[in-house]
């Protein structure tokens, strides 16, 4: 055998390796937290929507954290399952569909944190916020008028396309093709 064909065949190894390993170490499911979805409802207005509110005072000692780390990070927190607080309801976009069809009247996925008086957690991801500061007189005058409810969606679900286990599984499927084609081109060009 040439040099040509043993390196040609051992790409070809390395692309059906590439090709096979991703599959056997599927992308593992992540739980989002996400409280960009803006509310100007009040209570009255949730309840009849179907929306649990719980207030931050009840949440667990997790359940806290991940609101605040949300809140923290511009309104999305992912976690791995296991990580998640045991009052979020994580669901997957199926089983979201089907709770909205056997409880029309509910919206599944989402619940209203109730913020404390006066709390000094910071802001959801609210669209007039520099604006409202600055037209208002700073931040002080902002926070008495910080939304009372803070609408917050957890899913589970696979993580976005641009997240590192999906960017690592897009890198060794275009390594294999690549090293495919180099590999069949060494090999038929004897």
């Amino acid at each position: 055998m040439d040099r040509r064909t043993t390196i040609g065949t051992a790409l070809i190894a390395l692309a059906i390796a590439l090709f096979v390993v991703p599959s056997l170490f599927p992308v593992q499911a992540v739980l989002t937290h996400d409280t960009r979805a803006i509310t100007f409802d009040g209570r009255e207005k949730l309840e009849e929507e179907g929306v649990r509110i719980v207030p931050y005072e009840n949440l667990s000692d997790r359940g806290q954290e991940l609101y605040v780390r949300t809140l923290e990070n511009d309104g999305m927190y992912r976690v791995s399952p296991g990580q998640g607080a045991p009052e979020f309801d994580y669901m997957t976009g199926a089983e979201r569909s089907q709770t909205r069809r056997e409880k029309p009247d509910t919206r599944p996925g989402y619940v209203a944190i109730e913020r404390p008086e006066n709390a000094t957690l910071p802001t959801a991801d609210e669209p007039f916020d520099q604006e409202h500061q600055a037209r208002d007189g700073g931040a002080e005058s902002h926070r008495k008028t910080v939304m009372r409810y803070d609408l917050m969606e957890v899913s589970r679900g696979p993580p976005p396309l641009g997240s590192t286990p999906q960017l690592l599984r897009l890198a060794a499927s275009l390594l294999a093709v690549l090293s495919a084609g180099i590999g069949g081109y060494l090999i038929s060009s004897r």
